[in-house]
């Protein structure tokens, strides 16, 4: 068949055809298993403005397969890659160059981007054998190339969004920082954890009492959820029953937590200075006029500061400094807003534009803030990962204002203090640390 491509010769052609650019998609041994525990079937490749794609067989039972390191050269060879996720397609190939669209297009449409790929004999496998780890190496080459040629031509048109000045940090930075993030799992009790968490298949994503995750950034915000296998790791319930399937691979588990993070972010932007005191606690001070609060008076405190920080600012204390910044920050934004269509968020310069439904002013401070608090995190992960590179000591969670650490003792407290300086930044971010043999923190 002339789609599939297994002789040198063919892969010669369709190197020569990588001048028009490429549309590249992985199939994996199983679309419902984790990425890091799948290994490579095929290739399917669709050259820009071709009427055609390819499927090179990898490690097919009908193909005569074609040696993977042979399939990455002509991928390099490319002049443009265009891939539906990047980072599974790192998990499968390093190309660092690859442009996700799910991500331009999120990034554009403030949407997330759906796929059509329905093929009935494909559907027929995986309503039987949905749990074979190599089930697409069964399934016949003819009908995976049907299903992603379908796949391609429901998301065509997107490839010529055009690619905005600020993609690069969540295409490069934020792409390549999640994939190390999912590499070293969490440590569980298998049994327990499926009892308590009950997993669509602990199969798909467990792996020496590994547990892995998975963070996806197609969001509104940029702001990344953490969910695979019917399991949210953004929420964890609180309760002991559900942090006590957990267990760390080293001594303990270690949480650094932000103190009141969005406030503090939120302070740094509109010039209001706080000190290394809790931040709910300085304010406190304020609304009630003493030094000494009560744990009541601080409960309340953070209640008033959180409705601050989603622009509902209380009429109360709407005299104080803090509210009068806040009250201009958001003037100002959406004067900016309305008259120039858009507004860049801090760090990353990611736009919000008109396509954003039913926005006020409110909402676009939250969605600024919510994409800052992403950015700074994103490269606090990134120097974090580094710092770890060649220690025992691994992070294991991001959960948008704590890291959650599968610490070393042998590491020694330096890398708890190093650990401590990056995330602080000077002290302008304190951090609280927790420690526990579970996720009981």
């Amino acid at each position: 068949m002339f789609y599939i491509v297994e002789k040198e010769s063919k892969l010669e052609n369709l190197q020569r055809l990588s001048k028009l650019g490429f549309y590249v998609e992985v199939i994996s041994s199983n679309d419902n298993y984790h990425p890091k525990l799948t290994s490579t079937v095929a290739v399917y490749i669709r050259p820009l403005k071709s009427k055609r794609g390819f499927i090179i067989p990898v490690n097919h039972d009908e193909g005569m397969n074609v040696d993977k390191e042979r399939v990455l050269q002509l991928l390099l060879s490319c002049k443009e890659l265009y891939t539906l996720n990047k980072k599974e397609l790192l998990y499968h190939f390093n190309l660092q160059s690859a442009i996700d669209i799910s991500l331009l297009y999120s990034m554009t449409e403030y949407d997330r981007l759906e796929v059509s790929d329905n093929i009935s004999i494909v559907n027929y496998y995986y309503n039987r054998y949905s749990n074979f780890k190599n089930i697409n190496s069964l399934i016949p080459l003819s009908k995976l190339f049907e299903k992603y040629e379908k796949r391609y031509k429901s998301i065509e048109q997107y490839i010529e969004i055009k690619i905005p000045d600020n993609f690069d940090f969540y295409n490069n930075i934020a792409t390549n920082v999640f994939f190390l993030l999912e590499q070293s799992g969490l440590g569980i009790y298998y049994d327990a954890f499926n009892e308590m968490f009950k997993p669509k298949d602990p199969l798909y994503n467990v792996v020496d009492n590994t547990i892995l995750t998975s963070y996806n950034l197609y969001n509104a915000t940029s702001r990344p959820t953490n969910a695979f296998n019917s399991v949210n790791f953004a929420a964890i319930p609180k309760s002991s029953e559900h942090r006590k399937c957990f267990h760390p691979k080293g001594d303990v588990f270690l949480e650094l937590d932000f103190d009141g993070y969005h406030l503090r972010l939120l302070c740094e932007q509109i010039g209001y200075n706080l000190t290394d005191e809790s931040a709910h606690k300085q304010l406190a001070k304020q609304y009630f006029g003493k030094e000494e609060i009560t744990e009541e008076e601080y409960v309340q405190a953070k209640q008033i500061n959180f409705h601050a920080i989603y622009g509902k600012i209380p009429e109360e204390w709407a005299h104080l400094e803090i509210f009068t910044k806040i009250d201009e920050y958001i003037k100002k934004l959406w004067k900016s807003f309305k008259e120039n269509g858009e507004v860049l968020a801090p760090i990353s310069e990611k736009p919000f534009t008109g396509k954003l439904k039913d926005m006020h002013p409110q909402k676009l401070m939250n969605y600024v803030m919510q994409s800052l608090e992403t950015s700074r995190n994103i490269l606090v992960i990134k120097e974090v990962l580094r710092f770890l590179k060649d220690k025992k000591s691994k992070l294991v969670l991001y959960t948008y204002d704590a890291l959650l650490f599968d610490f070393y003792k042998e590491d020694g407290e330096e890398t708890l203090d190093r650990l401590k300086e990056i995330l602080e930044t000077g002290g302008n971010y304190p951090t609280k640390l927790k420690y526990s043999k579970d996720l009981s923190l």
